[in-house]
């Protein structure tokens, strides 16, 4: 059945045109949200028989968890549309514990014009089948069509088998012909999207006390989306600099790599708030999906879930049950909480981790049982003490923050993640490989998860399973190494390719990486003039003070080099394993054999032992035919065949 071809059907002074997707009432355009369409039209083709509730909503979101609280919107702006009062049963009645009957005559006008009272014959799966056919598209073979069906009949009149294998036949046709015409209707057919960014809201009456919906809404959205498989969304960091929702959605799928854009409006009236969401396909320039509700404003905390949860329907997105189970509200008790959680995440973007713990501290304080906001602050504490200086006490506070988070959701999208990276860096590389496995396992395409996957390979020296890790996760999000960097092309030796892979923007983490690598290659002017920028960038960066100590080594001012990085290494503890490996290095270039040795032991001890690193590293040349130089590469090669016999062999 083609969309063109479908019939009208006209009950009372109203007419439904499914092709165009009109209801008129004499004459006159009746206003329906497109899902109160697809309720009506299908009440309507089933006009005189109960429909159950569970009937009702597989048949309008299939594959897709809702709650019944959905379908009875929707019968509600059907009964305002149709002119019911309220508890009227007028043209939709309600049968209690059961479901909705269309109570009134439907004349059903075919293609060719001709109307029809519908009489209907139901399959036990719902599945409807008129008993008279549809004409045939020639004089010809509609009498064909017409003696053929005499004939079953006489033949149906005189045996009970006969009879059995036309009802059969029937029900197969019938379930052909609903599934086609339900992939037909517009905005049914599952369009299964890839990758998505939600701009930040538009506020069209911009009010100082509402502002700070238009991010939080997107951030609610990309939260709940988050325990999806089979869609890739971009983090709530990545669409930070939209705030405002003006970005025009081509310009934002072309930056963030995205083939569809999810923008929205809302507006406050009174004691209402309107919200508008449209999903557009950038590619095609079409809108897939758009809606629009009203919440009161005294509701205000449960509009963010709301949204999400109209955006899975749209997207058609299947939801497996355990996946159903594992869903949790997305909002926190406070909005002010919100708000704090939200500048904590932007100022850690740009690796601000001072101010960042900060605001986040005050999330948690206003409201302890949000636990993205024990997430985030989590990540503030360790990368603080890793990359900032803190001490101890921050790895117990990341730790405890962790812990929380588990505590109060241990579905949290990307937590499984983020608790690997934290075990990496402190040394548990086997249980931060065995967690993203598991991630991996029940997401395949996490992105983050295939990153820092790459991560774990290096420190167990697998280069090669490394850089494929590393690549299948760019080719999922391009922007993954958004706070990061492919450190493997580096350790392999492959310079091009590790500077072509950089992350945009110029924080102070991402010149020191640049600065490494001329100096890998010889450029000490190029690699001086890099670290130089990045300790200006950001002087209380591990990286750039590292990139200082380089400095020193460049400019042959050795014995000052090394009172530097003996201050640093009282001042600035360092527990990560890759980090211990630079200063290492540092030592290397500096002339101090001794320190250089103790330090490459200490990395080893924190589970980077990447032979392969070791000895293809241009900075490490000073060690050669050192005897206590041999027995850590021995050591490492020995632990690397260790790594690879338990995890690839």
């Amino acid at each position: 059945m083609s969309f063109e071809r479908q019939p009208l059907y006209e009950f009372g002074p109203f007419r439904l045109e499914p092709s165009e997707r009109l209801l008129l009432r004499a004459g006159e355009s009746v206003s329906l949200p497109p899902k109160a369409f697809e309720t009506l039209l299908l009440m309507v083709q089933n006009s005189g028989h109960v429909l159950s509730k569970d009937e009702l909503m597989r048949s309008l979101w299939p594959n897709t968890f809702v709650e019944e609280n959905n379908l009875t919107q929707h019968i509600s702006t059907l009964r305002r549309a149709l002119g019911e009062g309220a508890g009227e049963n007028g043209y939709i009645e309600t049968v209690p514990k059961l479901g909705y009957r269309f109570a009134v005559p439907v004349r059903e006008i075919p293609a060719n014009g001709d109307a029809e009272l519908l009489v209907r014959r139901h399959t036990r799966t719902r599945i409807v089948v008129r008993e008279q056919e549809e004409e045939e598209t020639s004089e010809a073979e509609g009498s064909e069509a017409a003696l053929s069906r005499e004939r079953v009949a006489q033949s149906v009149a005189h045996s009970s088998i006969r009879r059995r294998l036309a009802a059969i036949a029937l029900a197969a046709i019938a379930a052909i012909v609903i599934t086609k015409f339900r992939s037909e209707l517009p905005g049914v057919r599952p369009k299964q999207l890839r990758t998505l960014a939600v701009i930040p809201f538009r506020d069209l009456k911009p009010d100082t006390e509402t502002q700070f919906l238009s991010y939080s809404l997107a951030d609610a959205i990309i939260s709940r989306l988050g325990y999806f498989d089979g869609i890739v969304i971009r983090p709530s960091s990545y669409v930070a600099k939209f705030r405002g929702g003006e970005a025009d959605p081509r310009s934002v799928a072309q930056e963030l790599h995205v083939e569809a854009v999810l923008t929205g409006t809302y507006t406050r009236d009174g004691d209402r708030l309107r919200i508008s969401t449209e999903l557009v396909d950038v590619a095609k320039a079409e809108v897939i999906w758009r809606d629009t509700f009203d919440v009161p404003y005294g509701q205000l905390l449960t509009v963010q879930d709301r949204v999400a949860e109209d955006v899975v329907r749209g997207m058609r997105v299947q939801v497996l049950p355990q996946t159903a189970a594992r869903l949790k509200p997305t909002a926190p008790h406070d909005p002010l909480a919100y708000e704090y959680l939200l500048r904590g995440v932007n100022l850690g973007t740009p690796n601000d981790y001072r101010y960042s713990m900060q605001m986040l501290e005050k999330s948690v304080e206003l409201d302890p049982t949000y636990a993205p906001a024990w997430m985030y602050l989590g990540e503030a504490y360790a990368s603080y003490r890793a990359w900032q200086g803190g001490g101890p006490a921050y790895a117990r506070k990341s730790r405890a923050a962790f812990d929380k988070a588990v505590e109060l959701d241990p579905d949290l999208p990307s937590l499984r993640t983020v608790l690997a990276i934290q075990m990496m860096e402190h040394g548990e590389l086997d249980k931060s490989v065995v967690t993203l496995r598991e991630e991996l396992r029940r997401h395949p395409d996490e992105p983050l998860a295939h990153w820092w996957l790459t991560e774990a390979y290096l420190y167990g020296g697998m280069l090669e399973e490394s850089i494929a890790e590393g690549e299948r996760a760019l080719a999922l999000d391009p922007m993954v190494n958004s706070g990061s960097t492919f450190n493997t092309y580096l350790h392999a030796g492959d310079y091009q390719k590790f500077l072509s892979t950089l992350p945009a923007g110029e924080g102070a983490r991402t010149i020191f990486y640049r600065g490494l690598c001329h100096l890998y290659m010889g450029d000490d002017a190029g690699a001086a003039a890099e670290f130089e920028r990045a300790y200006a960038e950001d002087p209380s960066l591990l990286h750039a003070k590292y990139g200082r100590a380089f400095l020193y080594a460049i400019r042959h001012q050795f014995t000052e080099g090394r009172e530097y990085l003996g201050e640093l290494e009282r001042t600035s503890p360092v527990a990560d394993g890759e980090m211990l490996y630079k200063m290492a290095q540092a030592y290397a270039t500096l002339g101090d054999t001794p320190s250089a040795v103790r330090l490459l032991h200490a990395a080893m001890d924190h589970n980077f032992y990447c032979y392969a690193c070791f000895v293809r590293d241009p900075l490490m040349a000073s060690l050669h035919g050192e005897s206590r130089y041999t027995e850590l590469l021995n050591l490492a090669f020995n632990r690397n065949e260790a790594f690879k016999h338990e995890y690839f062999d």
